[in-house]
């Protein structure tokens, strides 16, 4: 017995140290940026620069509408799926459970104040999660957190004129 709890006690202290301090508990893993847009127009801008990248719009989710039909409130928030087969299917054979993470989700919601927010997963976690080790399939998964990053880039900051 004592030995399952120092073991809890010891994981506890481990996962305490992935922890960032935000507002919202999340860790390192997941990234919360603040879009210069609403909901809608931080969709369609994310959507455009990832289908110039080959990844097709295949899911939205309207959590504030189901809370509706719940009759319960939710502010303004979405999850969006999009997906690269080709990237994809590569990832997947260098690790079947990699299935879980795709295809690729965003949450765009707002705060009280009206800030719209967008957070991710970093695909650099799956590595850990799914224990890939295979340099090619880890060069994946940094072409696709690159392409994260980029399309959340355009939302984050004013566009270049």
């Amino acid at each position: 017995m004592k030995k399952i709890i120092t073991g809890a006690i010891l994981g506890l202290v481990l996962l305490s140290g992935c922890a960032e301090k935000t507002k919202h508990a999340t860790s390192k893993f997941i990234k919360d940026k603040v879009s210069i847009y609403d909901n809608n127009k931080t969709i369609e801008v994310i959507l455009n620069s990832l289908k110039a990248k080959n990844y097709k719009l295949v899911g939205e989710f309207n959590h504030e509408k189901a809370a509706l039909a719940l009759k319960q409130m939710l502010y303004p928030t979405k999850t969006v799926e999009f997906i690269n087969t080709k990237i994809s299917t590569k990832l997947i054979s260098c690790n079947p459970s990699i299935s879980l993470e795709l295809p690729l989700r965003f949450a765009v919601y707002n705060e009280i104040n009206g800030r719209t927010h967008i957070v991710y997963t970093d695909p650099e976690y799956w590595s850990l999660k799914h224990n890939v080790r295979d340099e090619k399939c880890i060069n994946l998964l940094l072409m696709i957190k690159q392409d994260m990053q980029e399309a959340v880039s355009k939302v984050t900051k004013p566009a270049k004129k």
